[in-house]
């Protein structure tokens, strides 16, 4: 880092909180360890809050007001905030670097460190500081793990693993941080809270508030919604105040089928950011991206409108209830038959963690999940770092373990956390690879609408899907969601023992009647076709197309439908043969497939717009669809 001796500034902003603070304190305290002493500032308005003084005095935070301050000459650090935004005063400098977690407000430099799915600028700060190996103290410590907890309400918004992973490894001051929980908020902000729970919106019908406070402390809407859901007619809540450039909201909800994280992630899709756990989330709406999008609509008709479409755009799937099942429009036995492709996966046995079984918290990418395992559970480690519990015999039967170690690399890099022990571990770590077996099969179908499916392996917790996605089931009441990106890398579609004549848009063909040369095999073999290996008995025939492409047919079979292109040839011979006018059902797939043939003598694969023929039950062809528009036409006076 060749900027370490330059002179260095760092900027908060405007009216700085205790994460700009901490996540500043965090630079300064690493630029000092490299011999240099930064200045640390922020504009506007002076400090008066007295968790903020108290956080300043107790932790030893340099910190200087200067509102007065225009150019800096070296580099400019605007932490928790982006250089150019409205609430950052400008300071005009040569070089300019920014760190922040909020949605992009502003032109970016070069030097830039942008993330916000973080729930802090502290976790950022917290992340870099840890991959340059320097050590944080107590008082650094304390001072991050409460700028996560003011910016995340108490940590009820928090947001992603790395979030959860540095308020779970922080050392703290206790005695310090008592006193500055107790002292977020001010007496006035008592009459803030109850101007504001006097004139609430409520919706009687879906049994979700509205609440509209002024500009306040993001602490107070936690208050205000915490307050709400006391009332025993209130599942959900949602307050909300409007600043200079946007809207902080926070949520709370107590419906099984409604995740606060995830209702924060709705409200704010495309125009801010929001997160945190199952009961208590929050996030933040850009003015200039609301205004963009919705014109002149009052928040509060916003927040009612989308609060109704969260509600009602989800269908609930419980797999501990077939009713429910039912009720949602799931058949399993009417999806598709789809058959695993052998990808490398990742595998850790519970009875390497453990003995006995365990409560479990699973920590990945998409958020914590909670099962209770035991020595005959196998937690899968999918593509994307997903993590999923399996049992050992379904492992067995479903894959093959290489000996290798896993090595994969994820933006996230899962852990389970043993709640019996206290031990957390990471996952990779301990994984091994296996590869699907290629011969299990699910059934599944593609979603048309999003889902919300409470698994057998954790009840109270919902898989969602959205449409694209897909639905897949290891048997009636096992289902789960595969998303859209994932679906394709994993499975393909099995047409084993369907009958071609009831797909949408089958028809009868015959082959136009031309030689093909034959060969008869003098020993067992397996012959390399287009659509993948297959084997073949001494004796069968082995066929060779216009194209060249090649393909073995029983001997048995070859002599029921084909005959010798001449009378001097004789059955046996290798030579021209014919085929005889056959009439197979044919259709033209729309995805990938494949089809296993009988005898174990191999699968056969198509692509998209491939043809899959069917001259008898379990007797299949794959045919390229180049290859089936020169040599078949359809039998319109066939059955």
């Amino acid at each position: 880092m060749n900027f370490i001796k330059e002179h260095i500034a760092i900027q908060c902003h405007n009216i700085p909180d205790a994460d700009a603070l901490a996540s500043g304190f965090g630079l300064f305290r690493f630029f000092e360890s490299k011999g240099n002493r930064p200045k640390f500032f922020y504009g506007g308005p002076p400090i008066t809050k007295p968790n903020l003084t108290g956080m300043i005095e107790d932790l030893g935070i340099p910190v200087e007001h200067a509102p007065d301050l225009k150019e800096w000459d070296g580099l400019l650090v605007t932490i928790d905030s982006q250089h150019g935004a409205g609430n950052v005063m400008r300071v005009s400098a040569p070089r300019v670097a920014v760190i922040d977690h909020h949605i992009q407000e502003a032109n970016l430099p070069a030097l830039c460190d942008l993330r916000p799915w973080l729930g802090s600028c502290s976790t950022l700060v917290w992340n870099l500081l840890r991959e340059a190996d320097f050590s944080i103290d107590v008082r650094l410590g304390t001072a991050l793990y409460y700028g996560l907890f003011t910016d995340t309400n108490g940590f009820s918004e928090v947001r992603h693993p790395l979030d959860r992973d540095m308020w779970d490894t922080l050392a703290v001051n206790q005695t310090i941080l008592r006193k500055l929980k107790h002292s977020n908020l001010a007496l006035s902000d008592l009459t803030l809270a109850s101007a504001a729970l006097k004139d609430l919106y409520f919706n009687a019908d879906k049994r979700f508030v509205v609440i509209s406070t002024p500009p306040c402390d993001p602490n107070l809407l936690g208050f205000v919604s915490d307050l709400a859901m006391q009332v025993d007619s209130v599942d959900l809540a949602v307050a909300y105040s409007e600043g200079s450039d946007g809207y902080k909201f926070s949520v709370r909800t107590a419906a099984r089928e409604a995740k606060a994280s995830e209702l924060a992630a709705w409200l704010s899709k495309d125009i801010g950011s929001g997160g945190g756990h199952r009961e208590k989330a929050g996030g933040y709406i850009s003015k200039a991206k609301y205004d963009g999008r919705f014109g002149k609509q009052k928040p509060q008709a916003y927040f009612d409108a989308n609060l109704k479409k969260y509600l009602e755009a989800f269908r609930i799937m419980d797999c501990e209830n077939p009713t429910a099942l039912a009720d949602a429009g799931v058949d399993v036995t009417a999806m598709k038959v789809y058959r695993k492709l052998p990808a490398r996966l990742g595998f850790v046995p519970c009875r390497k963690l453990f003995e006995g079984s365990a409560d479990l918290q699973i920590r990945m990418l998409e958020g914590d999940v909670d099962i209770t395992a035991n020595e005959e559970t196998v937690l899968m480690i999918g593509v994307k770092g997903e993590v999923y519990p399996i049992e050992l015999a379904k492992f067995i039967e479903s894959y093959t373990p290489t000996g290798e170690s896993f090595a994969l690399e994820f933006p996230y890099s899962p852990t389970v956390l043993n709640k019996n022990t206290g031990t957390r571990l990471t996952l990779p770590e301990h994984a091994s690879v296996c590869v699907s077996a290629g011969t299990g099969t699910v059934r599944a179908a593609r979603l048309e609408h999003h889902v919300k499916i409470f698994t057998r392996w954790d009840p109270e917790n919902y898989l969602r899907g959205d449409p694209s996605d897909w639905i897949a089931a290891r048997s009636p009441g096992d289902l789960y969601v595969v998303t859209a990106d994932v679906f394709g890398k994993l499975y393909i579609r099995d047409c084993t023992g369907e009958d071609v004549s009831l797909q949408k848009g089958a028809l009868r063909v015959v082959k136009k009647n031309y030689p093909v040369p034959v060969t008869f095999a003098r020993e067992t073999g397996t012959l390399q076709t287009r659509e993948g290996k297959v084997s073949y008995e001494r004796g069968d025939a082995l066929l060779t197309g216009l194209e060249g492409e090649s393909w073995p047919v029983a001997r048995e079979y070859f002599f029921k439908v084909y005959v010798p292109a001449s009378a001097s040839l004789k059955p046996g011979q290798n030579g021209s043969y014919l085929k005889k006018e056959i009439t197979p059902w044919a259709v033209r797939m729309e995805e990938s497939f494949v089809v296993e043939l009988p005898g174990k003598r191999g699968v056969l694969r198509g692509a998209a717009g491939d043809w899959l023929l069917q001259y008898a039950p379990n007797e299949y062809g794959v045919v390229d669809q180049e290859i089936f528009k020169a040599t078949y036409v359809w039998a319109r006076k066939r059955d």
